[in-house]
């Protein structure tokens, strides 16, 4: 099983200044990550310049992550906000393409948002056109899109793998994929080693928290049994921690995540800890599964 290490700049910062993400970074690499997660809030506010700088500065790989917003909703019933979360989209593509980063990925298809009722089927169907377009432009910049699953509480049409995959598949994406987060996966999947078998072939990223998103290790999700079903499901793709708390982060970041409590004081040991927790795990899997 392949895959490189990465952590989520939230786990530093929620202010991505060039003293911040400078700062983020060396101490990501010191630790011993290879991949750093760079969270796209708004295109226009991005300093690629900075951000490409930065990441390779440190000796690290970038990878980037995106949420929509209810005002850029793939989904939504007004043509006008649908049709902006769709540039939005694209102008995070164009990003990654003009940064290197291999993909963008995140909930892409519909907003980061409390939804008061189900997605209907005509939603589905023009987010399914949106994909098709996305996934087109994608591949004319050279990068790939993935679609990640989040919680009931956090959007809605895509909440496990399966409806991922199913979309994907629907609408033949050669360059989409199923972006992973345990943290939602504790949530909404009832059998999570079938699901990854099921939704083998579109896995691509992984992003690793623990069942409260605090210290990795220190909550209920059990990592050796996801990393042994990725690795017998033959998973290549990069595995980047997410572990969020108050004390680095800011009152925006808090309310939107409902971080109520404060898990961990020293971001160093957290980020230290996930790294010491996916390393044992991965390597605990790919003995488990070794050809004798």
């Amino acid at each position: 099983m392949d895959g490189k290490f990465g952590v989520h700049s939230l786990l530093f910062t929620d202010q991505w200044t060039e003293k911040n993400a400078t700062a983020a970074c060396r101490e990501a690499a010191e630790i011993g990550f290879d991949l750093m997660e760079a969270l796209i809030f708004d295109p226009a506010e991005l300093d690629q310049e900075m951000t490409g700088r930065v990441v390779k500065s440190a000796g690290l790989e970038l990878r980037l992550g995106m949420a929509l917003g209810p005002d850029s909703d793939i989904s939504s019933n007004d043509p006008d906000v649908a049709a902006k979360g769709e540039a939005t989209v694209i102008e995070c593509l164009q990003i990654a393409a003009e940064l290197g980063a291999p993909a963008v990925s995140g909930i892409t298809y519909a907003a980061f948002n409390a939804y008061g009722t189900p997605a209907t089927q005509s939603q589905w169907d023009q987010v399914a056109a949106a994909m098709v377009r996305l996934d087109r432009r994608a591949g004319e910049l050279g990068v790939r899109l993935g679609l990640e699953p989040v919680n009931r509480y956090e959007s809605f049409l895509i909440n496990t793998l399966d409806q991922a995959s199913s979309m994907i598949r629907h609408v033949g994406a050669k360059n989409l994929f199923v972006h992973m987060d345990t943290f939602h996966m504790n949530i909404e999947e009832s059998d999570i080693p079938a699901t990854i078998a099921r939704n083998a072939d579109l896995l691509g990223y992984a992003h690793v928290a623990d069942n409260n998103r605090g210290i990795l290790g220190a909550g209920t999700y059990d990592f050796r049994a996801y990393f042994r079903a990725l690795a017998s499901a033959g998973y290549q793709g990069d595995f980047t921690v997410e572990s969020f708390s108050p004390a680095v982060l800011g009152g925006d970041i808090v309310g939107a995540a409902s971080l109520w409590r404060t898990p961990w004081v020293s971001h160093r040991h957290a980020a230290k800890r996930a790294l010491e927790v996916m390393r044992e795990a991965k390597a605990a899997a790919e003995e488990a599964v070794q050809p004798w």
